[in-house]
């Protein structure tokens, strides 16, 4: 049994990434450490798979009335049994020419299963420092 990482930075690969994730909730996360989230990333995000031994971690932006939005994970670090999940949520300016069409941002990334042992919760942060959504994950 390996030992559960207690804190540091998390190294992640891009899985996916959608304006068009079936989701029409507002800004969520979701960590795929069971079948269920997994499945669940799967059905949101178009081509969103992974290989074994690696766990998705998916941030959605929600529903938005315009383009001009997006999410991207910037970064994912560990503290003890909480994963913590950095991302910019970008949104068009007051005078920006946009799409007039329903869209709902997704990114997934991936990180190694053993990066994710002993997990129990998981936070989104925006790029202010702000806490967006905090889940369990067991």
């Amino acid at each position: 049994m390996s030992p559960t990482p207690s804190a540091g930075p998390v190294a992640f690969v891009e899985v996916a990434a959608t304006s068009q994730a079936r989701d029409d909730s507002g800004p969520a996360l979701v960590v795929g450490t069971t079948d269920a989230a997994r499945a669940r990333i799967a059905q949101l995000v178009a081509g969103a798979s992974v290989p074994t031994g690696r766990v998705m971690i998916a941030a959605f932006q929600g529903q938005q009335s315009t383009g001009g939005y997006s999410v991207h994970i910037t970064g994912v670090e560990r503290r003890g049994d909480q994963l913590l999940v950095r991302a910019t949520f970008t949104r068009p300016g007051p005078d920006a020419f946009v799409t007039q069409v329903l869209t709902s941002p997704a990114h997934v990334v991936s990180i190694a299963a053993a990066d994710a042992a002993g997990l129990r919760e998981a936070i989104l942060f925006d790029e202010r420092g702000a806490e967006i959504t905090r889940i369990n994950t067991t």
